[in-house]
């Protein structure tokens, strides 16, 4: 044994045992100008130097279905049940994009098959005649358990891939068989190396909004959050994704936007889901969202070079004021600035919780939860706490990448939260390339119309501001 899994890491072990939540993904374009020459070789001599470089690659994990589940070291990988092929028929960009779409699908639908012997994580090569042009073109899909790496980490396995690549010319595997070192570690689980203090004001409240009986104390105008948790979705679990991507002319024109309102991208992100949701969910008064983040910062860990779960989320209220203003909307300048006033506040709440930490974090109030299976099981019928959640794993700095290898785009991918929110936006970038941004949600959850709607509309809006126009959503 490792270790044991730590506080934030036994949430993903819970949701994947009790099947309600399967895997992330990181998806990114890599290209040459040059003849790749005997690809599969140098894809596996690579991926071996990359799992050699991350602990969490060479792990199992054991007890899922306990109260103690925990790492340990697997004595071998076999890279070819690691590593998966798939050369599409597709004759142009769109069918391409359409298949790697169902592969998603179906890898976040997916289950680990024994992650207590076998690493549960996948590379997956994607590769079609649409790709080719001038020398090599293929995607390649890194599926992982959330348990043994966060969304930042789908960019470190990239980074370090890229690297592997191009410095792998002529290297060759003498076995498929990986032999694992005795000597790796894992980072330290985040409570061992970050001291959370929750206030009584706090515990207090947080157990309060969960157990007060709702029909008598309701709250103010609870979040419109679609349907309640479904058991049969979950018993019938189909992950659906969506993939947007922003031209990589555009990027740079919304990032001077935002920078020019004191606003971030994941803010204006924030003004435009809730602007397209306050226009096609009529009868909606309010709605919350949940937003990832890193504490990274907090315990040491590199957010380029190293694999961990180091995350907590902020939630963000939309409140009916909020959501009275935009429908009461008549012109788009009027449209225009309350999607920028929400990305302000966004920026100002989400700067005021980073100040605070490590104190009242909703990580700290993870030990209070005596059964983390008990815990999701209990949401099963229950209306959910969040509208939708907006995850954004940042730009990855592809410039000054020394090789004949580079990485054109990224994209970043989830399963469908069958305890949590019914719908989540996952963004992504790389410099010099496209803005991409999925949704994926699972199957029963939210109707499909409403989520091509709303990602319509974030494409729409973002097009807008990048062409320096006013927002006309809704209208």
């Amino acid at each position: 044994m490792l270790r044991l899994v730590g506080n934030i890491e036994r949430f993903s072990t819970a949701r994947h045992s009790l099947g309600v939540y399967r895997c992330v993904a990181n998806t990114a374009r890599y290209s040459s100008t040059q003849d790749s020459g005997e690809l599969c070789l140098a894809i596996e001599a690579a991926l071996v130097k990359v799992i050699l470089e991350h602990p969490a690659l060479c792990c199992g994990i054991i007890n899922e279905d306990k109260k103690d589940p925990a790492y340990v070291r697997l004595d071998s990988i076999d890279i070819s049940k690691c590593i998966d092929y798939r050369m599409l028929e597709s004759s142009s960009a769109e069918e391409h994009e359409q298949e790697l779409t169902r592969i998603l699908e179906q890898r976040h639908s997916e289950l680990w098959p024994d992650p207590s012997t076998l690493p549960p994580w996948k590379v997956i090569i994607v590769q079609s005649d649409a790709l080719f042009s001038q020398g090599s073109t293929f995607d390649v899909i890194f599926a992982f358990h959330h348990a043994l790496a966060d969304g930042l980490s789908g960019v470190v396995f990239h980074r370090s891939f890229l690297h592997a690549l191009n410095s792998s010319d002529g290297d060759k595997l003498t076995s498929r068989i990986l032999k694992v070192p005795e000597s790796i570690s894992l980072p330290l689980a985040m409570e061992k190396s970050i001291d959370f203090k929750i206030s009584w004001l706090f515990l207090l409240s947080q157990l309060w909004n969960e157990v007060r009986p709702r029909w008598l104390f309701p709250g103010p105008s609870p979040p419109w959050t679609a349907l309640p948790c479904s058991a049969s979705n979950i018993q019938n679990y189909k992950s659906r994704v969506r993939i947007m991507a922003i031209e990589s002319e555009l990027v740079p024109k919304i990032l001077a936007a935002s920078r020019e309102q004191k606003a971030t991208i994941t803010g204006l992100l924030h003004g435009l889901i809730v602007t397209s949701l306050t226009t096609h969910v009529p009868e909606a008064t309010s709605f919350a969202s949940g937003t990832p983040f890193s504490l990274r910062h907090l315990t040491g860990l590199s957010p380029t070079k190293e694999m961990g779960v180091q995350i907590s989320a902020h939630t963000s209220i939309y409140t009916p004021g909020i959501i009275s203003r935009i429908r009461s909307s008549r012109t788009p300048e009027q449209v225009t600035s309350e999607i920028w006033n929400i990305a302000r506040n966004f920026r100002i709440a989400m700067a005021a919780e980073l100040a605070a930490l490590p104190n009242d974090n909703l990580v700290g109030l993870i030990p209070y939860v005596s059964n983390m299976h008990n815990m999701f099981q209990s949401k099963i019928g229950k209306p959910r706490s969040e509208t939708y959640e907006l995850s954004n794993i940042g730009n990855m700095n592809n410039e000054g990448v020394e090789g004949k290898w580079k990485i054109e785009r990224d994209i970043f991918t989830q399963s469908g939260m069958g305890t949590g929110s019914p719908v989540s936006f996952n963004v992504a970038s790389v410099s010099g390339g496209p803005l991409c941004v999925t949704v994926t949600w699972l199957q029963g959850d939210i109707e499909e119309e409403l989520v091509d709607e709303l990602l319509n509309d974030v494409k729409f809006g973002l097009k807008c501001i990048a062409e320096g126009k006013e927002v006309s959503l809704g209208l």
